[in-house]
């Protein structure tokens, strides 16, 4: 739901995506060692019979080589383990920094952990919204909003959008393309209504009369 004037989240679903990019490694190393952990003697003979040219393997030498890959596995289960906390502290500091308000005039974007920045964008240099999903938008349920602004039609930018949300919850996009939609449409009724105020014979009574307020 929207809520003007307010800084406002991308999204549970959005920030569900910004855990699974973070935590990533983390799981990839945790499945991995699992795998190293149930396979453990089977390497270790493999590698024991190796060392010994195909003769037959010593029962010492794959203990030792089985005492190992364990060693291995259950460092790789620690490092797994501390990747995936990182990466839901890292995650969810990302989303918690990533913010954007709906204002009377214009909206804002805030990122940034460290190095914040903020992009202000008036909606009167709308001229375009879209919306992207992409078949991993798709699955987790988001999207990819993309502007078109005024100040991006030069020669050095031409048929170039700006990515303002990416992602976001797939609802909540809906909500901000109609609720940006519905804004560039007021301004420019109100753009139109106020141009007769110049012609000759319409004074300023006349012209407040005939603005349009939906």
């Amino acid at each position: 739901m929207l809520i003007v004037g307010q800084p406002q989240n991308l999204g549970r679903r959005t920030m569900m995506l910004i855990l699974t990019r973070r935590t990533a490694i983390g799981f990839v190393v945790f499945i991995c060692s699992i795998i190293l952990a149930f396979s453990g003697p089977g390497i270790a003979y493999a590698l024991a019979s190796l060392i010994s040219l195909g003769g037959q393997s010593n029962t010492s030498a794959i203990t030792d080589i089985s005492n190992y890959v364990a060693s291995f596995s259950v460092m790789a289960l620690l490092a797994s383990v501390i990747l995936i906390l990182v990466g839901i502290i890292i995650g969810l500091i990302q989303y918690r920094n990533h913010v954007f308000v709906l204002e009377e005039f214009n909206i804002k974007f805030r990122t940034g952990i460290f190095d914040k920045s903020e992009v202000s964008i008036p909606y009167r240099q709308i001229q375009d919204i879209n919306l992207v999903r992409t078949v991993m938008h798709r699955i987790f349920g988001v999207s990819r909003l993309l502007m078109i602004t005024a100040g991006r039609e030069d020669a050095k930018t031409q048929n170039k959008s700006d990515t303002i949300f990416d992602p976001v919850d797939a609802d909540l996009a809906d909500e901000i393309q109609k609720f940006l939609e519905h804004k560039i449409g007021i301004q420019v009724v109100e753009r139109v209504v106020q141009e007769p105020s110049t012609m000759a014979g319409v004074t300023p009574a006349n012209q407040s009369s005939n603005t349009y307020t939906p």
